[in-house]
């Protein structure tokens, strides 16, 4: 039973860990578009 909560702890972790590399990558890519938007 341990075993299973240490992996579902684990695979939580790294799913927030990389919701954050996402939401700050969206971001880039909107800064972008926008700044493309922007020039025109």
């Amino acid at each position: 039973m341990i075993e299973y909560a240490l992996v579902v702890a684990i695979v939580s972790a790294a799913l927030v860990a990389m919701s954050t590399y996402v939401y700050r990558s969206v971001q880039s890519k909107q800064k972008d578009i926008t700044a493309e938007y922007d020039k025109e």
